[in-house]
């Protein structure tokens, strides 16, 4: 039996794929200098890159 409020199964999947594709993207731009992080010039390794990172362990 299926609850009335149950939707269509989410596909996880697709989503990791889309959250990897944009990890790859923020490691593309957030790069090491010697002043800090080129992007954001925070110290490095920046929060953002940091996170992409977390997501590509996934």
């Amino acid at each position: 039996m299926t609850s009335a409020t149950a939707g269509p199964r989410h596909n996880w999947e697709s989503d990791l794929e889309r959250y990897r594709i944009r990890a790859v993207q923020v490691l593309d731009t957030h790069l090491p200098a010697t002043s800090g992080c080129t992007e954001c010039g925070d110290p490095w390794p920046c929060a953002r890159a940091c996170s992409a990172e977390l997501v590509l362990e996934l």
